[in-house]
């Protein structure tokens, strides 16, 4: 490549990273209340945020906010609050209430327990009455008493109906019916599995009606798992996925075009889709995001045969803002792990538009700095702005509740009991040392960051072509 061709290829570089700097940032997250006051009377949450984010900010820098004691007491009278709220019958925290009812409730506690095993229970029952009672091995069954009684243990079975299943097995057991000798052994090792006894035992829990209202509860924070609604959610949240995706794809292949346009000699930026980090990659996955949605790639095939393409344009895509934040540390470590790559070295990179070769060195610079990402990393959005994007996430909220002293302080409202806020001073010094915290409290931070990238595809577009045309017009 010549001198001429290099300059022109920095300068189309250079505008597209213009274009991003300038698009629009529809997602942006409001800016915090100014002060205590201002936050009290924004509400629970915005207080919330407000004394979570003094409290990172007292954390990074401790002789940043003298005086901030009163802090302390403004987040515990918040989460307070916040736990009354979430109490309410009508419109409270159904997840928390249901949180609550298994914290007091010993019989509740007990099918929650019971609930963990029961998938892996009912495999081994069915598996176990499949090895002497399935339809195709009774079929080799002379005909009579045993055989029939057979037939009914795996139709119990099949059906769930555990505590049925146990008497049955034990009448037939009891009987001793001579042609059903050989099944002796199997059916008393059925009769005594720990397996059976759970399921039973979880049966009759289902009865209880505080079993009942904590599965009431659960229905309302969303559908049960592995229930159908489930599954229909699943699948609409996928097809949201795809539809960001498909958006944000369609607007790489037009700014490629557009640049490409732009090239005196032969096109050479491309989009790929789906790039996968390398097997043996350098670094650790470590929880790391290994797959990227979109790229957008420049190098003709001599770059490549020599020093590999460069990476000029990263995205990930996200059906909807909020999306991005619990994302955002994964995307962080992921692209912390690209950049370990060796300068000299060119990885191949597998992709839904086939193998990308790219320089070790352009994957360095992806490298974030203070959780920030890289200027040529994005999200990407094709979801409508929320009308009052919160300051206050609710894998936070569901965090903050969650802690002994908040489901403490619930347990004493429930008993009728007024308890002081300062209750929950433990939950305020979690904040600043728990790891389990970590992420609560650089949630407005995290936040911030993540929206901050984000883009609407449509807004990325309209603003390289801007970009490109003042450059090429002037």
């Amino acid at each position: 490549m010549d001198l001429q061709q290099q300059q022109q290829q920095h300068h189309l570089d250079a505008l597209l990273l213009a274009a991003l700097r300038t698009a629009p940032r529809r997602y942006r997250l409001p800016p915090l209340p100014a002060d205590a006051e201002a936050a009290v009377a924004g509400g629970t949450e915005a207080t919330l945020a407000f004394a979570i984010e003094a409290a990172r900010i007292e954390k990074a820098s401790p002789a940043a906010l003298p005086g901030h004691g009163g802090i302390q007491a403004l987040f515990t009278r918040a989460l307070a609050q916040l736990i009354r709220e979430a109490l309410a019958p009508e419109y409270g925290d159904p997840a928390f209430q249901a949180a609550m009812l298994q914290a007091r409730d010993a019989q509740v506690h007990e099918h929650v327990q019971l609930s963990r095993q029961r998938a892996a229970d009912r495999r081994t029952l069915r598996m176990a009455v499949d090895a002497i009672a399935h339809p195709g091995k009774l079929r080799r069954e002379a005909a009579g008493a045993a055989r029939d009684a057979l037939g009914r243990l795996h139709g119990l079975a099949a059906a769930g109906a555990w505590a049925e299943l146990a008497e049955a097995v034990g009448q037939l057991l009891a009987q001793e019916l001579p042609d059903a000798e050989n099944f002796r052994a199997p059916l008393e090792a059925i009769h005594a599995s720990p397996a059976l006894q759970r399921l039973v035992r979880g049966s009759e829990l289902l009865r209880l009606e505080s079993v009942q209202h904590y599965l009431a509860l659960c229905e309302r924070r969303g559908p049960l798992a592995g229930s159908d609604a489930a599954a229909a959610e699943g699948r609409a949240s996928a097809q949201q996925g795809r539809i960001a995706e498909h958006a944000a794809v369609e607007a790489f292949r037009k700014i490629a075009g557009m640049l490409n346009r732009h090239r005196k000699e032969a096109a050479t930026y491309r989009v790929a889709r789906g790039l996968r980090t390398p097997r043996g990659f350098p670094g650790e996955a470590n929880k790391a995001k290994e797959e990227w949605d979109a790229a957008i790639v420049r190098g003709d095939a001599r770059d490549e045969a020599g020093g590999g393409a460069d990476l000029v344009l990263l995205a990930e895509t996200k059906a909807s803002p909020a999306a991005a934040t619990s994302d955002f540390p994964r995307l962080l470590r992921g692209l912390r792990r690209l950049a370990q790559a060796r300068a000299e070295a060119v990885y191949a990179f597998a992709s839904a538009d086939g193998e990308q070769r790219i320089a070790g060195a352009s994957l360095q610079g992806l490298r974030p700095v203070r959780r920030l990402l890289p200027p040529h990393v994005i999200y990407c959005c094709s979801a409508p702005p929320e009308a009052l994007p919160q300051p206050l996430g609710a894998a936070t909220k569901a965090v903050l509740l969650a802690e002994p002293a908040s489901l403490a302080f619930a347990q004493q409202l429930a008993r009728g009991e007024a308890p002081s806020h300062a209750e929950l001073a433990p939950v305020w010094h979690a904040l600043a040392t728990a790891p389990r915290l970590q992420a609560a409290l650089h949630q407005y931070e995290t936040a911030q960051k993540a929206r901050a990238a984000m883009l609407h595809p449509d807004d990325l577009l309209a603003s390289v072509a801007q970009c490109l045309q003042r450059s090429y017009s002037s």
